[in-house]
């Protein structure tokens, strides 16, 4: 699901800046067949944000709470110090590699090329983001790449990385899973049902304090508890559903489920525009308490948490993201999700411009082909690079985080060779 959710982050981006993704499905305006809910769903980009931070919550959670059914507190506590040790090399950098591109990009002149573009109104008719600078000198623009990536890098400042906006996720990201292993670390001695009880209250604390990450990423540690009971149950033959031994009841729980999940897709596709006049938001938004501040985040939260869950408990769900390709890109989602801002910048808009001047703009057909054509060259091209970069930056940066810790932490005595921790527990 989390390669799935990076590439629908990239197709949001690249469409968001030529087409109107934001405004809802309203009786007396825009009807667009793409504005219908749960088709929402395939562009949302806030709803993948979201789903990234449950799914990180969850991965970061999955061997800890194992570790803690099991009462297995010297191995849990050293997992955690390794983690916490890791999680920041893990996080960034990849990002300093990829930022150190865009200055490379930058000074071979791939930013200017499409710099006319970037903040043309006329082409780029609603989001237009924020285009890197390129500066006078070499030593000018390693300067700013410094001060900016180490302001974005440092967790007492974690500022956005203007140099590729889309990374604002990644500092974020890096607070939220130090809380994350903290509320490990404090509720590990509990039993379960507190243990559940202690989480339901932090999401609702984070809740009343408009936290978003934390209540994504304890919602994640929740399911990862309910994902462990669920096995328990089933190894010793105890029926995780009353009656679920009846085929007839199998079938309902299957139905609920699915259910569950196009709930999660609706709330999923919460639009940020026009809200007022569409049906059913109109009331969903009333809803939304008052200090909520990004309120056009608050439906799309909930409805990741409920696709996460219901997805969790269904084999017939599994099956949308367990398939080949949904692994492969699972694999390469990090790398994919840290090189699509340049990607966009460079190749995506230079392709546009040139299609465009090409085929013409005058109509909508002849608009719709040069983006269609440039997103399905853009889209190859980020893929394979996507696939490089992780095999020559992102894996070695996990192995490098790794190797560092081995010769800084402290040996017991008559140990002989460092432990091996599951990587999976420090992917994003």
């Amino acid at each position: 699901m989390r390669g799935v959710a990076a590439l629908l982050v990239y197709i949001y981006h690249l469409s968001y800046s030529i087409h109107d993704v934001d405004t809802a499905w309203t009786h007396d305006g825009k009807q667009g067949f793409l504005r219908l809910p749960l088709i929402r769903f395939f562009y949302n980009g806030h709803f993948m944000v979201a789903i990234f931070f449950v799914l990180s919550g969850y991965a970061l959670s999955y061997k800890p709470v194992k570790q803690i059914r099991k009462q297995e507190t010297q191995p849990l506590l050293e997992g955690l110090a390794s983690s916490v040790f890791r999680r920041w090399m893990r996080l960034f950098l990849p990002c300093f590699v990829a930022t150190l591109m865009i200055v490379a990009l930058l000074r071979l002149g791939a930013y200017d090329w499409t710099r006319g573009i970037a903040y043309d109104q006329a082409r780029l008719t609603f989001h237009r983001e924020r285009h890197a600078e390129r500066y006078e000198t070499l030593g000018k623009q390693i300067w700013a790449w410094t001060t900016v990536f180490f302001a974005f890098a440092n967790p007492f400042t974690a500022r956005d990385m203007p140099m590729d906006p889309h990374l604002w996720t990644i500092s974020i990201e890096y607070g939220a899973s130090i809380v994350l292993y903290a509320t490990q670390l404090g509720l590990c001695r509990l039993r379960t049902r507190f243990r559940l009880m202690s989480l339901v209250c932090l999401v609702f604390m984070a809740h009343q304090a408009d936290r978003w990450p934390n209540i994504l990423f304890f919602s994640g540690f929740i399911l990862a508890e309910l994902d462990h009971r669920r096995r328990a149950l089933a190894f010793s033959n105890t029926s995780t559903h009353p009656f679920s031994s009846s085929p007839r009841s199998g079938l309902v729980w299957s139905v609920t489920y699915s259910v569950i999940f196009i709930c999660g897709l609706y709330l999923g596709g919460q639009p940020e525009l026009a809200v007022d006049k569409a049906p059913g938001w109109m009331t969903l938004f009333s809803l939304i308490p008052k200090h909520i501040r990004d309120k056009h985040r608050y439906w799309v939260n909930w409805g990741a948490i409920l696709l996460i869950w219901s997805t969790s408990n269904s084999s017939l769900l599994q099956k949308i993201f367990t398939n080949r390709v949904s692994h492969y890109l699972g694999r390469i989602s990090f790398s994919l999700y840290v090189l699509h801002g340049m990607m966009i910048h460079t190749l995506h808009y230079s392709l546009l411009d040139k299609l465009s001047k090409a085929i013409g703009s005058e109509t909508f057909l002849h608009r719709e082909t040069a983006f269609g054509v440039s997103a399905a060259v853009v889209t190859v091209v980020l893929i394979w690079s996507a696939d490089v970069f992780m095999r020559l930056v992102d894996i070695p940066s996990v192995r490098f985080a790794k190797w560092i810790e081995g010769k800084a932490k402290m040996k017991a005595q008559g140990e002989k060779e460092e432990p091996k921790w599951m990587e999976g527990s420090a992917v994003v």
